[in-house]
């Protein structure tokens, strides 16, 4: 392939820089929905065939392009062009006009019938169809209706180029440009001018920054309102992705502020005039009014607003029913149990499993080794043997199926309980369409964002009972509130808090040091057990030393597999021990030489462990759900994944839904237990150093733990016991619709133990 290097706009000093003009001869590969397309050009210069691969989906066969990009080497097929910016140029010979019409413009239009047009038309045939379709009548076989049809596409694709050239003067990617003509269509450059702002709702990829720059290049005014109200919106938004339900509104004119360099004082006036059109939700803090002097307006996206105040009215409504008694009695169901599985349960232990088949809403709560798992598979034993329904759920796929293995009993993810349909984006169940079945237990409950839980408590009908099973102390939800600890703090719903730990017979250090961490001392490793603490006094020894595990010490030491049986947990993604360079890091280390692709930033290789970062209702496949990379077809822009359960293809534009797996961040192990994890800890991530984050990082471990790092970071990370409070409502709202004379237990509950924590919500205070 001969190629004309010219001067590159988007990469001028990329090497292998190409600018081209030439005829779309065929499409090898296209996707319509992503935009993504595989191409043979026939090049103008010397008429040799030359592969393109972009987001061209949306041109024809026959087209003239210009195209600038980057020529790159396929192992397989050949020299490929990147495309990065392209232009559709009318054709303009006899032959490229012909293939043009011919390329499935229009239906029933095809080779004969182009071949008639061209013929009668020659070179001018395209400014007859624009300026006089009604001379197309004297070709035979076109009627008025063709006529009609053809006039209309020839339109639509030369208000399709011209919306592309508008968009990309402004400065928009071809990527990103055939999403925005996806969303909008022909319209979209009226659209776009009319509101940019638009685009940070409509268009994955556009957020706010980006429409900013559009729309400063249109002229919208500084302290424009469609400007101060989608600011004011992405901080709401930027907000909720930091786990906040809502924000304090002088936080909120301050954060906006500061993000667009105006006053405080121009954006008070757009908070009120967004909550009269639906867009936020402006109110007093819930509580007692008497907690605040001069109570301070807090601002919630609607969304927001409407979920947090239904997961409080659900749980209120679930609390007061008075749902038919389960046809057993709590306490010899307990006893049965003890008998048929041979286990001596400690109170604590029997005393949630009576509440959870007594009380319409109830929680168990412990860190590892404590027993909740014990107290589920008693339910499950329970409610079988006198053939009630229980179902099982969890917000992950990995947390369903580790409650699947360890209780015997189907267990699904919370979005599969609920019937997700993708097309619609909503739930098949919800409160006209409730849940069927006696008992409900969601475990991995921390990881319950309030959004989800609204979902879930509306689709429950009153006559069945819900139990929360979780570790408050884990990291909360990645998602906005802090359910589970909201509602435990409530007071209004049974508690459990197991604190015996039963597989301390075991001799684990890891569940020893976890519940010690929960104290506040700072954890050290020997050179025996389950737990190890392998002290770097840098960074980048710590990335030595990590490697060198991963690679030698783990596998001789305690024959596990680097591949499948480590996971490397890290607090960021950034830094010299963050996730993103590890992934580098252990791509060289572990799986070397092979064919890979480069997405966002991100490397994928033939043979990489890859995690799954959404839920895929298509493919069957969850959140957190690690496959291995077995495939890459860089012509046809697909990968190819095998999970555990089957083999699914990805083309190139879907990578960003699979994350390199080497490294992950804690947050992405909720749920999950691994044979062997290793935590890098230094100061370089002194932000995140929080106690909740190791803890959740070190209970992941199931045979081995190791922490490298400083001492010092260690110790900050213990001492560290501040989360930062999320602006959460749930826990007030809870207390504001409890019932004036309280809840009254039907039985005293036993006395606490030194085994556990049985907790009763207090009678309300006049």
């Amino acid at each position: 392939m001969r190629l004309r290097p010219k001067f590159c706009m988007d990469k001028p000093s990329q090497p292998g820089c190409v600018t081209l003009e030439g005829t779309i001869e065929r499409f090898t590969f296209r996707n319509p929905d992503s935009g993504w397309a595989v191409l043979r050009l026939t090049e103008d210069a010397g008429g040799e065939e030359v592969t393109l691969v972009g987001p061209l989906a949306q041109l024809k066969e026959g087209q003239r392009l210009r195209v600038t990009g980057s020529a790159e080497a396929h192992p397989k097929f050949g020299r490929q062009v990147k495309v990065e910016r392209f232009e559709a140029i009318a054709p303009s010979s006899r032959a490229g006009i012909e293939a043009y019409l011919a390329s499935g413009l229009v239906k029933g239009v095809g080779p004969a019938i182009a071949k008639r047009i061209v013929d009668e038309f020659g070179e001018d045939t395209l400014r007859v169809i624009e300026q006089e379709p009604a001379r197309l009548r004297q070709v035979h076989g076109l009627g008025s209706k063709k006529v009609k049809e053809l006039t209309d596409a020839v339109k639509a694709q030369h208000d399709l180029q011209n919306v592309l050239v508008f968009l990309r003067q402004h400065g928009l990617g071809a990527g990103l440009a055939a999403r925005i003509v996806k969303r909008y269509g022909t319209n979209a450059s009226a659209l776009v001018q009319a509101n940019p702002y638009r685009l940070a709702d409509d268009v994955i990829g556009v957020g706010f920054r980006i429409a900013d720059r559009l729309a400063g290049q249109l002229g919208i005014a500084p302290e424009a309102p469609e400007r101060l109200d989608a600011a004011l919106e992405f901080q709401l938004a930027q907000a909720a992705r930091e786990g906040h339900c809502y924000l304090p509104e002088a936080a909120l004119l301050h954060r906006t502020a500061e993000l667009i360099g105006c006053a405080p004082t121009a954006l008070a006036s757009r908070v009120p005039e967004l909550a009269k059109i639906g867009r936020v939700a402006r109110q007093l803090p819930p509580g007692p009014d008497l907690l605040h002097d001069d109570p301070e307006p807090i601002v919630y996206p609607a969304a927001l607003a409407v979920a947090e105040d239904g997961v409080a009215r659900a749980l209120d409504r679930l609390l007061r029913s008075n749902p038919p008694k389960l046809p057993l009695r709590p306490e010899a169901a307990v006893a049965w149990f003890a008998q048929v599985s041979g286990m001596s349960l400690a109170a604590s232990q029997s005393d949630a499993i009576v509440r959870a088949l007594r009380e319409p809403v109830s929680v168990i709560t412990g860190g590892p080794g404590v027993g909740k798992t014990t107290i589920v598979r008693a339910l499950v034993q329970i409610l079988a043997q006198k053939q009630l329904t229980l179902l099982l759920a969890a917000p992950t796929g990995r947390a369903a199926k580790r409650l699947e293995e360890s209780t015997g009993h189907a267990a699904s993810t919370l979005h599969r309980l609920l019937e997700f349909t993708p097309g619609a984006n909503r739930f098949a169940r919800d409160s006209d369409s409730p849940l069927a079945g006696d008992m409900l237990v969601v475990d991995e409950a921390s990881m319950l964002d309030v959004q989800l839980a609204y979902s879930l408590l509306a689709a429950v009908p009153p006559k069945m009972k819900v139990v929360f099973v979780g570790d408050q102390h884990q990291l909360p939800s990645v998602g906005p509130g802090n359910v589970l600890a909201d509602i435990i703090a409530s007071g209004r719903v049974c508690t459990t808090a197991l604190t015996r730990i039963f597989r301390q017979q075991t001799g684990s250090d890891i569940v020893r040091v976890a519940h010690e961490m929960l104290e506040g001392k700072v954890p050290s490793g020997g050179d025996v057990g389950d737990f190890f603490f392998v002290e770097a006094d840098s960074s980048s020894q710590a990335r030595v030393l990590l490697r060198e595990m991963i690679a030698s010490r783990i596998p001789r030491r305690f024959g596990l597999d680097p591949m499948n049986d480590v996971q490397v947990l890290c607090p960021m993604y950034r830094g010299e021990v963050g996730a993103d360079a590890l992934n580098r890091d252990l791509q060289d280390l572990l799986n070397p030489g092979q064919i890979e692709v480069e997405r966002g930033g991100k490397r994928y290789r033939i043979g990489d462990k890859v995690m799954q970062i959404r839920n895929d209702y298509d493919r069957e496949v969850w959140n957190g759900d690690v496959g291995r990379l077995t495939y890459l077809d860089t012509h046809a822009a697909k990968a190819y994944v095998r999970f555990p359960d089957r083999e699914h293809q990805y083309g190139f534009e879907e990578l960003g839904d699979l994350l390199p797996a080497y490294a992950i961040s804690v947050h992405r192990s909720q749920g999950s237990e691994y044979p062997a994890i290793i935590v890098p800890v230094t100061t370089d991530h002194f932000l995140m150093l929080r106690r909740s984050l190791l803890y959740t990082a070190i209970t992941r471990g199931k045979k081995l733990v190791v922490v490298v790092g400083s001492r010092k970071a260690l110790e900050m990370a213990v001492k560290n016991n501040d989360d930062g409070r999320r602006h959460s409502g749930l826990r007030e709202r809870l207390r504001d619709l409890r019932r004036l004379d309280g809840i009254h237990p039907e039985h005293e509950p036993r006395a606490a133990e030194d085994d556990g924590l049985f907790q009763w919500p207090a009678a309300p205070t006049e």
